[in-house]
């Protein structure tokens, strides 16, 4: 399928807090379940575009929303609509408006933390969990943003979450708007080295950008998506994007989390994850102990991959995708 095909199959659903969601759906064939893809920072539903070809295919159904904040969906400018709790129910309402029972959830970055949550909150909704790049999350109800940044630096051996900062700055959106060009071939930069220099120290991404460094961006980010990433964010701009930044480092996603029970924290349906070997931000080392101490049906793959292994790797990922969920199913 093409991309412009597979746009055309996008619909809208409102929610019960009010909220519209723009999403690609497909209906399951042959018995097949459906797939929920959720996408992270700052991305779109349409880097999903392998997928939902693949797996329509293969008459899998397909659930593929634009995240609040993001594309078609709706970007309510306070910062609280977008605590994790409130997008979980988000999902899994759209999931009941389409009537689809069958489902796999799979998030990418900050959808893997929506998924994680969805997991807590709705796991008997569900048949499986799959977790890429960010592994399990689960609910953090003491840590600070501080106090995690200062414990991953000393974990790694460099600091990873330093860009958080700069994100969830009042000025984020306007100095991202101002420097587009340099935002994005950062996000995607062809070297998968440059981020631990570039964006993950505190205080690196906002000298990259406001001094506009340019640099050459992968080649699986095609002048077709480029093209569509300028649209859909000139049109909603960033501040729904780093909203999730500004809930992490102000607590208020800490607070949201102290909601779910301990009990819920243990995920006893299959797991999947899929490490970036080459991701400097999210390094597959972070993921172990979740899934050893709360994921007993866990799959774990590791792809010789940056961040974006939906885009960089589509072939593999399909491939181990779909082989865990036909373990899982049978």
């Amino acid at each position: 399928m093409s991309i412009a095909s597979i746009l055309q199959g996008y619909k809208d659903f409102t929610t019960s807090r009010g909220l519209n969601y723009h999403y690609y759906f497909s209906d399951a064939e042959g018995g097949k379940p459906t797939i929920l893809f959720v996408h992270g920072f700052p991305s779109l539903s349409i880097d999903w575009h392998n997928q939902i070809t693949y797996f329509k295919t293969k008459g899998y159904g397909l659930v593929v929303p634009d995240q609040l904040g993001y594309g078609g969906t709706d970007a309510p400018q306070d910062a609280n609509a977008y605590l994790h709790s409130l997008l979980a129910k988000d999902q899994v309402e759209i999931l009941e408006h389409e009537n689809v029972k069958e489902v796999f959830a799979v998030g990418h970055d900050w959808g893997s933390k929506t998924t994680s949550v969805v997991a807590n909150l709705f796991q008997d909704r569900f048949l499986g969990f799959g977790f890429l790049s960010l592994g399990y999350l689960p609910p953090n109800t003491e840590l600070t943003y501080e106090q995690t940044r200062e414990l991953l630096k000393n974990a790694l051996g460099y600091a990873n979450l330093g860009y958080w900062a700069f994100f969830s700055a009042p000025d984020a959106n306007e100095t991202i708007q101002k420097h587009k060009e340099s935002f994005w071939d950062l996000m995607h930069a062809r070297d998968s080295r440059l981020p631990k220099f570039a964006f993950c120290p505190t205080g690196a991404l906002r000298v990259w950008l406001e001094s506009d460094t340019r640099t050459t961006h992968a080649p699986y980010v095609t002048e077709e998506l480029f093209k569509i990433y300028d649209k859909e964010f000139t049109k909603n701009e960033y501040q729904g994007p780093v909203n999730f930044y500004q809930i992490a480092v102000s607590g208020a996603d800490m607070e949201d989390a102290k909601a779910i029970p301990v009990a819920q924290y243990l995920i006893s349906k299959p797991v999947f994850f899929g490490g970036t070997s080459r991701d400097m931000v999210c390094p597959p080392a972070l993921a172990g102990r979740s899934l050893e101490q709360l994921c007993p049906k866990a799959t774990t793959h590791i792809f010789e991959a940056g961040h974006w292994v939906q885009l960089e790797k589509p072939d593999e990922l399909n491939a181990e995708l779909e082989k865990w969920i036909e373990s899982s199913l049978a």
